[in-house]
């Protein structure tokens, strides 16, 4: 296939009878980098590539709802570069200590439902999966159904900032601590093009994390994680002490952040130039998403004209999936039926 320049639109024939490829993005968090997905997916629509399915986790999740649930990318660049952090703050703080937290995040709940227009999973008109992490089990929860907010706050609960989210009798907490870029959901999706997108700060790009990460992986972060581990139990404050103890060990025992190329699909790692808390600043991070995009799209090109060959997902349509609603499955593995 001849090279594509910025702009055109290309239609890629699929591996069997001719039919387009399906192709799936994972969506990883970063708070306002996160806006960077915006960057990655106009850039992808520019190539005449539309996402068929939607997996993400914490910022990344708000984001591909949004997405899935057909706001025009355009309209959402526009919105999201005219946004101040005063647009954002009032609207999401609740004193929450009481609850083993900073906030409630009850607010934040309300705030998403907002913005998602009260849409539950079977509204969108692209396949939806949230990630969430079960803190009582450690265990990586994947959403598909139901409304929307409730599915997002869960995701970007960060711990100690916002309190759990209770959830089918579940305690649930931010997706990003044990999958930072749920790229592995997609093995089990049927996609024949997988791309997973991050927007978080790499330890190999920080000095301060790539310091604290040793600190951790030494006999006193060792010692750490097990005083955090025994002090883990029931109520606000065992739930928070269990939540930290699960943030120092996915730090502790994860290598660096996926390199780009590496693993199973191609990973686009966005860089972008602002803190995660700087939502006035997203027009430079859905910039730097375009732009890694376009970096990325030789390794892209190569994947969709040789895809992978696998039979159909079981569970697909996500949205329509009845026997797949809300399942959970061990941090770092695929969904499964339950």
């Amino acid at each position: 296939m001849p090279g594509v320049c910025p702009g055109e639109l290309v239609s890629y024939g699929g591996p069997r009878g001719g039919r387009r490829l399906r192709v799936g993005v994972a969506l990883g968090g970063g708070s306002a980098r996160g806006y960077a997905h915006i960057g990655v997916l106009a850039a992808l629509e520019r190539r005449g590539i539309s996402p068929e399915v939607v997996v993400g986790t914490s910022f990344g999740a708000v984001i591909g709802a949004l997405y899935a649930s057909g706001r025009d990318l355009a309209g959402l660049r526009a919105e999201a570069e005219r946004l101040r952090r005063r647009d954002v703050f009032p609207h999401i703080l609740d004193v929450g200590v009481a609850r083993g937290a900073l906030l409630r995040g009850d607010r934040l709940e309300r705030y998403f439902e907002r913005l998602v227009e009260g849409r539950h999973f079977e509204d969108c008109r692209v396949a939806l999966a949230v990630v969430a992490t079960d803190l009582d089990s450690g265990e990586r929860v994947v959403l598909r159904s139901g409304p929307l907010a409730p599915a997002l706050r869960a995701s970007a609960t960060l711990p100690g900032l916002f309190a759990p989210v209770s959830l089918d009798g579940r305690r649930l907490i931010d997706g990003g601590i044990g999958t930072p870029v749920p790229l592995d959901m997609l093995r089990a999706e049927g996609v024949d093009v997988a791309i997973g997108v991050g927007a978080g700060v790499e330890v190999r790009d920080s000095q301060p994390l790539r310091l604290a990460h040793r600190a951790l992986a030494a006999a006193p972060g060792a010692a750490l994680r097990a005083l955090l581990a025994r002090s883990g139990g029931a109520g606000h404050w065992g739930g928070l002490a269990k939540a930290l103890a699960l943030t120092v060990d996915a730090w502790a025992d994860a290598a660096e952040a996926l390199a780009e190329g590496e693993g199973d699909g191609v990973h686009v790692q966005t860089r972008p130039p602002i803190s995660w808390l700087r939502f006035d600043r997203a027009a430079a991070a859905i910039h730097a998403g375009d732009a890694a995009l376009e970096a990325a799209w030789p390794r892209l090109r190569g994947s969709l004209e040789s895809p992978r060959q696998q039979p159909p997902a079981p569970g697909l349509p996500m949205a329509a999936a009845a026997g797949l609603t809300r399942s959970a499955c061990p941090t770092g593995s695929p969904p499964t039926r339950p």
